[in-house]
């Protein structure tokens, strides 16, 4: 009796059981653009209709809180399976052995042709590599509101060619209360906010002016690139601006917001900024046009990937799934949703006819020259640091027409540097 009774109860659990859905194995997304957000959850329930018993769960948060939060859980294997991030932290979890290199499937996939040569040699460290490059996490322009330039005398057409254009043309563009405050800046600088980000848009102008944060030193080092009249050049500009020519003020908005409420007639920034107008203010009347030259004239060009935990990387859905973030597929659903060019090759002429503000980004002026980040452990800490440097210097008045002040300023970032290039055992002379 009792052996039967055990069958029976035995069975009727089994029945239980039965009657509750298979639960799913889980593909945690990470990011610090919340712009990506609804591209991962678009790629997410694609790939589940294929894979079924596959949930994708996607965090975005700030660029900085995400970054450090993955830096302090890969370590831990408490992280994500898939996340995006810059070369300046991949890096560092590469160098520390925290990173997988790419599987035979992966690895070919990235060597298919589906991307340039330069952006494969950009993921391969050591003759290895690592991630998919999924999206140009720059190739900078500059944007501008044409009504604006039709209201002060421009010709909407012929946007600023050279940063003394561009300061020019911001000088009648800007518009001033009684007593003199700014209302709507003529250009909207990066002048806050900290972190690499904030460096990382003053090298917009840096790199024009002619200098850079660094530069190799030709044994596989590196040193300061801008202790030279180009960096004082570079710093002056952003003085001139704010304090002189006051064409931006820290009290009024900046970037994009800016932007897409009419604050602000110009800024420099990424085709991610297509998608808010879009989305904020489709009716704003505005152009895209290259980057302003200086003694260069070149924008960053920044493959920005998705890469795989350790733990990831045992999953054969997971490797399909990163295939699939970068697939034909999935490249137009990238511009859909987050306004971020694919890195991939891609058929881009229905989406330039319809939204004609990313021609420059898919098919960029033969005249213009692209730079990179330096993939080296330290250049992130460089660019943090100097970010609190520059946010200093920008809000300090006494740098106007100071030539001692702007080279003593330039120095101490110069002597920055190469103390950090030094204590990761990168400096060289």
């Amino acid at each position: 009796m009792k052996k039967t009774v055990s069958i029976f109860t035995l069975a009727l659990c089994l029945l239980v059981l039965m009657s509750y859905p298979v639960l799913a194995k889980t593909i945690n997304v990470w990011t610090g653009f919340p712009e990506l957000e609804p591209f991962y959850k678009w790629a997410g329930a694609e790939f589940s209709k294929t894979h079924p018993d596959i949930e994708v769960k996607v965090l975005s948060t700030s660029l900085r809180e995400f970054e450090q939060k993955l830096v302090t859980s890969i370590p831990t294997g408490t992280g994500p399976e898939v996340f995006d991030v810059g070369p300046y932290i991949a890096i560092k979890l590469i160098d520390a052995g925290l990173l997988p290199v790419n599987p035979p499937e992966l690895d070919s996939y990235l060597k298919s042709g589906a991307w340039s040569q330069f952006a494969v040699d950009y993921v391969t460290i050591k003759g290895k590599t690592y991630g998919l490059p999924l999206m140009n996490g720059s190739r900078a322009a500059l944007f501008y509101n044409k009504d604006m330039f039709k209201e002060a005398g421009l010709d909407p057409n012929k946007p600023p060619t050279t940063y003394k254009e561009l300061m020019e043309a911001a000088q009648k563009l800007t518009t001033y209360d009684k007593s003199g405050n700014v209302i709507r800046s003529g250009l909207s600088l990066r002048i806050s906010g900290g972190g690499s980000g904030l460096t990382e848009k003053f090298r917009f102008v840096l790199h024009n002016a002619g200098a850079d944060l660094i530069v190799p030193t030709g044994d596989g080092k590196w040193k300061n690139g801008i202790d030279n009249e180009a960096g004082r050049d570079a710093l002056r500009y952003y003085i001139d601006a704010l304090h002189k020519y006051k064409v931006d003020d820290p009290q009024v908005k900046h970037d994009s917001d800016a932007f897409v409420t009419d604050t602000t007639a110009m800024f420099l920034r990424e085709s991610w900024v297509i998608g808010e107008v879009k989305s904020k203010n489709p009716n704003l009347n505005y152009g895209v046009a290259p980057m302003p030259g200086w003694r260069r004239h070149d924008t960053l060009s920044q493959p920005w990937a998705i890469y795989m935990s350790s733990e990831g990387a045992k999953s054969k859905e997971v490797v399909e799934f990163m295939k699939f973030l970068t697939s034909t597929q999935a490249a137009p659903q990238l511009i859909e949703l987050s306004g971020w060019i694919p890195e991939r090759n891609f058929d881009s002429a229905s989406l330039v006819k319809e939204t004609p503000q990313y021609e420059f980004f898919v098919n960029p002026p033969k005249e213009i020259g692209f730079y990179a980040d330096p993939v080296i452990p330290a250049f992130d800490e460089i660019q943090t640091k100097i970010a609190d440097e520059l946010m200093e210097a920008f809000l300090n008045k006494k740098l106007v027409d100071n030539p001692k002040g702007i080279e003593k300023t330039v120095r101490k970032m110069a002597n920055m540097i190469d103390s950090i290039l030094k204590r990761y055992k990168a400096y060289g002379k």
